[in-house]
């Protein structure tokens, strides 16, 4: 039953990379956690495993290679943390890229509600932890391949624009104007902290 799930979880993945409209509608009725919960826990738990994996070839998680702020900080860390446990820096390159993930996105959730509320979006707030998780497919799935960090993470940003606009019913331009505030926000989140072409040497 269990490896029902999973296979089900993977397939919703790819149904909303490659169709998020009737990805998003398909969800609308569905009012329970679990779900988006274990979807998010299962293809975190392959983004965590690989993204070290890459790693070990000296390709850095910065803003072209990485999909995710957790990979970014992890990869600028996880070295810190060798130095002072003796713990590999690739153990800990995973366990700092699932833990950011996991604590990372709630919170987007509650935060995109607040935003629905704000552009008179007709949601729940479990519409908004659904854009909040559904939306992560390409960063979750694809967000370790080399070169393709910030595609997979543009890919999100219009997956959100879906989302709020599925969901939440809020105007195409209200949601590509949030997105691109979002997405600069980002930037000079990735820009201050050094992941634009992380100089941490492995």
């Amino acid at each position: 039953m269990f490896k029902v799930q999973i296979g089900e979880d993977f397939r919703k993945a790819f149904g909303f990379i490659a169709h998020p409209e009737s990805a998003f509608e398909s969800e609308s009725n569905d009012t329970g956690y679990w779900p988006m919960l274990r979807f998010f826990i299962v293809l975190n738990i392959l983004l965590a495993v690989l993204t070290p994996l890459v790693n070990w070839f000296h390709i850095p998680s910065d803003i072209v290679h990485a999909g995710t702020n957790a990979q970014m900080g992890a990869y600028v860390q996880a070295p810190l943390l060798e130095a002072s446990t003796g713990i590999s820096r690739y153990i800990w390159m995973a366990i700092l890229t699932y833990l950011g993930n996991l604590l990372k996105f709630p919170l987007l959730g509650i935060l995109f509600h607040g935003f629905s509320k704000v552009m008179r979006g007709t949601g729940t707030l479990n519409d908004s932890f659904k854009i909040a998780v559904y939306s992560t497919a390409p960063v979750l799935l694809l967000g370790w391949v080399p070169f393709f960090g910030l595609i997979s993470g543009l890919w999100v940003g219009y997956l959100y624009v879906v989302g709020f606009w599925k969901l939440h019913d809020v105007s195409m331009g209200k949601a590509i104007a949030l997105v691109n505030l979002l997405i600069g926000i980002q930037l000079v989140w990735a820009f201050v902290f050094g992941w634009i072409g992380s100089s941490v040497a492995w």
